[in-house]
């Protein structure tokens, strides 16, 4: 008996999403959350809610925090 192994080129890639843990405080008190990154996008999610927006020129942590942020106020973190 023998083992055969076949490549398939046809199959579809297996893409690996990594979330960012993030904590940023929203009037004196923590909220957390995570950011990924993918085609220029960032998306910001808790456990209540999810944002996102265009990466454009801005620093990745600095917008997930806005983001994350503009989730608090909206009582989603």
């Amino acid at each position: 008996m023998y083992a055969r192994w076949e490549l398939d080129y046809d199959a579809p890639m297996l893409m690996v999403t990594i979330w960012n843990r993030i904590t940023t405080e929203f009037y004196g008190r923590p909220v957390y959350g995570s950011y990924v990154i993918e085609n220029e996008t960032i998306t910001v999610k808790t456990a209540r809610g999810q944002k996102g927006a265009q990466l454009g020129g801005s620093k990745p942590h600095q917008l997930a925090e806005r983001l994350l942020r503009e989730l608090a106020a909206e009582g989603k973190a």
